[in-house]
């Protein structure tokens, strides 16, 4: 009996390591209705252009903002946009959270962008970011840390 409760929390450890990092906000925010979440990337999905292409992150945080601030279009925000501040700027980002196709481990992947280039891109184009999943570009990245220094 101890040898299979030893085992499962070994295996909940490992989990909690391979799925999140220390000072990483969980993705649901109903926790606490006045605290919003914060999180450490490792890099995320620039939007600035019609295909978004992978940026490292540095260590600063990416801190959810409320949707009265003063900068936040709230039209953005309807279609799934997240506002967010990282070193004094302003970002929108999109949270994919799902499953990869063919997987069932969630992952987490953020696509950012500041605002002017999302307002452009969605507003007066009509597009939601869609990164290729085979073929044609790099392999998609999950945003939260930690990853080794070998990147694995």
């Amino acid at each position: 009996m101890r040898a299979t409760a030893g085992s499962l929390v070994g295996l909940a450890a490992m989990t909690s390591v391979a799925f999140g990092a220390a000072g990483t906000a969980p993705l649901d925010t109903s926790a606490s209705p006045h605290s919003l979440p914060t999180y450490y990337l490792r890099g995320y999905y620039k939007l600035d252009t019609e295909r978004p292409v992978w940026q490292d992150s540095d260590e600063a945080p990416w801190s959810q903002v409320k949707t009265n601030e003063p900068w936040v279009n709230r039209r953005i925000v309807k279609w799934g946009y997240v506002p967010f501040t990282h070193n004094a700027q302003n970002y929108y980002c999109l949270i994919d959270k799902g499953p990869r196709t063919g997987s069932h481990v969630n992952d987490v992947t953020f696509l950012c962008g500041d605002p002017e280039s999302v307002q452009s891109l969605f507003i007066q184009n009509n597009w939601r970011p869609n990164i290729p999943l085979i073929g044609g570009g790099a392999e998609l990245e999950s945003s939260l840390r930690p990853r080794t220094a070998n990147g694995n």
